[in-house]
């Protein structure tokens, strides 16, 4: 018999999830056939980040989501497909889209968030899916605002640890590779007011004229700190701590590429594909190149006229890519 668990409350606060079934039958089996399912998540937005606790930037953050449809996705493949708790749910890819970003300024009464998710169980065997996808829309104070995507891999802890083990060896053998970061940024210039909440170093130019590219390296021991999930979860690099740092790297790197004011840009695109399971603790490093540059070196633009620049993120440890990510950073002005 499989033990459920709602969504961490940790994170989320006061939240609900429910089931929208399209047959009566689920009402009475309280389980779902292994095909796509709908389902309503809503919440309040927090004032103060779940983490790291208040922000110096203006907006909501992208992060809340995220991780609201990912527990969502766990509690579902269990309670809902009857994934059994002992398959190690992985995520492979994740990504999010502001569509309107005036509802992602935060104001002065606290907002709340709404998720209409649509999830898919994938490679079905036995009426149990190994894995699952999720497409949703973002609605913040009942405004349509954003999307959001994730897929889920469970796999046998055998065979997760299978990959784990020897990668982990691998990043302990490199690890004095790693260069040494030339400083911090301010928190300002990441969106945060403690400087305990900066999870990356200054850029360093990369490239024989040292213009090609940017490279950051991760604060490995404060990203170790962070947890997502409940205290007795694998102890393993939380997903979405890649989207943290790639606001961050983000920021920085727009404000160093294109000129972009920190206090007012904010991510507003997120794609990213994971490659392999990145180990905390150990050094990790990202490196940034623009990505869609024009010809004529002007900065792009958004439909509104608001500059926005592409960006191409890869997040290496140990000599291996851990994750590909694809962003984009908007100045709002």
């Amino acid at each position: 018999m499989n033990t459920f668990t709602a969504p961490s409350p940790s994170f989320l606060g006061p939240h609900h999830l429910v089931h929208r079934p399209a047959s009566p039958e689920a009402f009475l089996l309280k389980m779902a056939a292994p095909v796509r399912q709908n389902f309503a998540f809503s919440a309040e937005l927090p004032e103060e980040h779940p983490l790291f606790g208040a922000s110096a930037a203006p907006y909501h953050d992208l992060l809340f989501p995220m991780e609201s449809l990912r527990q969502a996705m766990l509690f579902a493949a269990r309670r809902y497909f009857r994934v059994p708790g002992g398959l190690h749910p992985v995520v492979a890819s994740a990504g999010a889209t502001i569509t309107s970003l005036d509802a992602w300024r935060r104001g002065d009464t606290q907002a709340g968030i709404a998720l209409e998710l649509a999830m898919t169980p994938l490679d079905v065997a036995g009426g149990v899916p190994r894995g699952l996808e999720c497409q949703a829309a973002v609605l913040i104070d009942g405004e349509r605002c954003g999307a959001a995507s994730a897929r889920l891999v469970f796999l046998a802890q055998s065979v997760h640890d299978s990959h784990r083990v020897p990668w982990r060896r691998q990043g302990e053998a490199a690890g004095d590779s790693v260069p040494v970061s030339p400083g911090a940024p301010l928190p300002e210039q990441v969106g945060h007011e403690d400087s305990r909440n900066v999870l990356v170093g200054l850029p360093e130019r990369t490239g024989a004229d040292g213009g090609e590219g940017l490279a950051f390296a991760v604060d490995a021991r404060a990203a170790a700190e962070l947890r997502f999930d409940a205290p007795d979860a694998p102890d393993e690099m939380p997903p979405m701590l890649f989207l943290e740092v790639s606001r961050q790297v983000g920021l920085l790197a727009a404000a160093e590429l294109r000129g972009f004011v920190p206090s007012h840009a904010v991510l507003s695109r997120w794609q990213a594909t994971f490659r392999g399971l990145a180990e905390p603790g150990l050094p990790l490093r990202c490196t940034v190149r623009e990505d869609g540059r024009r010809t004529d070196g002007r900065v792009s633009r958004d439909e509104a006229g608001r500059p926005v620049i592409g960006l191409r993120l890869s997040f290496l440890q140990g000599g291996r890519v851990v994750a590909g990510i694809s962003a984009s950073v908007l100045q709002d002005c």
